[in-house]
């Protein structure tokens, strides 16, 4: 619903009018309404790289996505999932508890970002029945999980609109989108609400909250010994993942990143390069079009071998610098001018953070080692040259509840965004298969999804969505990787050969466009006069016929 919406009617504005004079003239409500804000929208700067990534597919829990036509129809399902765990409660009736929920209308709607365009009574039948939903879901998965039965089982009996039974992935994924969060509050409302008993409060919520991160975490957890009291404090299921599995910076840390760390070549630098060898690239371009194209005998035995090379080889050829402009291109890989900055303007350009892939540290002789712990384990030793990560479990959820990590920890007040960092890492040093291959046989990853390359286009799309931050511990392991990297012998001479290279365009710039300009004057010349008599070279079909 959007915020116009309200304003499409009289009644719609007596509506927001009666809503802001009911909170302004009630103190207490003032009080409870200064609670953090905990449950965002996600910006479309991040969400516009893969939006279903963050807006359910399946199920829509609390007032976001409750009403989305394409999701309603699993509505049914949620009442079924509601009363059974009703029925399990023999306590009160459903009208009872929605009047009791009723009770906290502004503290849930201080929970989340957006106006909330829902009258008080809609909202508390929302939270009633998304929450037993909730709190259903949670209880089945804990029991199969503790029984070791298959978790799609848990939701068997769900099947969508034309019979087909619904992905248990799909619905896991949903639960862990930070726009789909129910409170927690809520969920212990419910419970202390319907149950007499306080231990079913206090212990079987946090219980089947802890486990249902434990599974879904794609990292270790932190503090997977969290006392229970302490469970039920925060915010949302995302939330308390986040707090499982990221550690907390010290205040005298956060600040002490640097901008430059994690670059092993000046960007500026490097973008002088890339400038002067497009303009160069293209004189040699023109030169080797036009030696290809001319009739002249002599010139043609030198041209058609190195064409015949080029046609075999050119994967090889591409990789020299210098030499990548001879090779044939394809009108299909090559985008109109207009095109491409179109692309663009669409989509904002983040920053790669600057680090060697895992390919390349291992030929400069790094060795990746999986370390026990999570994220805060991350570190290099230079002396050993190992490269200590935690380990990485990725299964068909794990996209979404990263994202979806990244999403929260960037709407949140966090100055250091270390979930960030570790992700922007792993896009750092994860550019191919082969890279994601080398993790996993160090059991760094942990691959349950079809291929390494599905791994390297995972990591390589999560950049899209993150922004760059300083986190000292991860920021110091890049910083020494790539120090030990730019001192290893083959670096070093890899990079003097590739200054001499770059070195050299503007000379060979200028020899280059001296011996296009004898060329255009040679083909006009001979496009008077016979070249091949003059040159004694003749056709083959006219030494044939001779």
């Amino acid at each position: 619903m959007a915020l116009a919406s309200i304003f499409e009617s009289s009644e719609g504005e007596q509506r927001w009018i009666s809503q802001v004079s009911k909170i302004l003239q009630n103190d207490e409500v003032m009080v409870e309404i200064d609670l953090p804000v905990s449950i965002f929208r996600v910006p479309t700067t991040i969400s516009a790289f893969k939006p279903e990534a963050y807006t359910p597919q399946l199920m829509g829990l609390g007032p976001y996505h409750h009403f989305r036509s394409e999701l309603y129809e699993m509505e049914r399902y949620k009442l079924a999932a509601a009363s059974r765990l009703q029925k399990q409660f023999k306590s009160l009736e459903f009208k009872q508890l929605v009047e009791k929920l009723a009770k906290f209308e502004h503290k849930v709607r201080a929970c989340y970002h957006k106006y909330l365009d829902v009258e008080c009574d809609t909202l508390a039948w929302i939270m009633a029945i998304d929450g037993l939903f909730l709190l259903d879901f949670l209880q089945n998965y804990l029991i199969h999980v503790k029984e070791n039965i298959s978790s799609t089982s848990t939701t068997a009996h769900l099947v969508d609109s034309s019979g087909r039974k619904l992905a248990h992935g799909s619905i896991l994924g949903d639960i862990m989108m930070l726009e789909n969060q129910i409170p927690i509050f809520v969920l212990r409302a419910i419970l202390s609400i319907q149950c007499s008993l306080p231990d079913v409060e206090d212990n079987l919520l946090p219980t089947m909250l802890m486990g249902f991160c434990k599974a879904l975490s794609p990292l270790k957890l932190v503090k997977e010994d969290l006392p229970l009291s302490q469970v039920s404090e925060h915010a949302h299921l995302l939330d308390l993942l986040y707090h499982l599995t990221v550690p907390k910076l010290e205040n005298s840390q956060e600040h002490q990143g640097k901008n430059t760390c994690g670059k092993f070549e000046s960007s500026s630098s490097h973008a002088a390069e890339k400038f002067d060898s497009s303009k160069s690239c293209h004189v040699f371009d023109k030169l080797w079009s036009l030696l290809s194209n001319l009739n002249v005998g002599f010139v043609r035995k030198i041209t058609k071998p190195i064409q015949n090379i080029l046609g075999v080889s050119s994967k090889i050829v591409s990789s020299v610098p210098g030499i990548s402009f001879l090779s044939s291109k394809k009108k299909e890989d090559i985008k109109p001018e207009d095109e491409a900055s179109s692309d663009e303007k669409k989509t904002p350009k983040v920053e790669e953070i600057m680090i060697p892939s895992v390919s390349m540290l291992r030929f400069a002789g790094v060795e990746f080692c999986s370390s026990n712990g999570g994220l805060a384990t991350i570190k290099f030793n230079k002396y050993t040259k190992k490269f200590h990560l935690p380990v990485i479990i990725l299964n068909v959820n794990s996209e979404v509840v990263m994202r979806n990590l990244v999403a929260y920890e960037a709407s949140t007040t966090s100055e250091s965004l270390v979930f960030a960092r570790y992700m922007e890492l792993m896009n750092g040093i994860i550019d191919t298969a082969e890279d994601a291959k080398m993790l996993r046989e160090n059991k760094i990853i942990i691959n349950s999804l079809k291929s390494d390359a599905d791994v390297a286009e995972l990591f390589n799309g999560m950049s899209k969505s993150v922004r760059l931050t300083n986190v000292p511990y991860i920021d110091k392991a890049i910083e020494d990787v790539n120090k030990c990297f730019n001192n290893t012998k083959q670096i070093r001479m890899y990079r003097r050969m590739k200054n001499f290279v770059y070195g050299s365009w503007q000379i060979l710039t200028i020899i280059a466009v001296v011996l296009l300009m004898l060329l255009m004057a040679l083909q006009s010349f001979c496009s008077v006069y016979s070249c091949p008599r003059m040159f004694h070279t003749f056709s083959s079909s006219t030494s044939g016929s001779g």
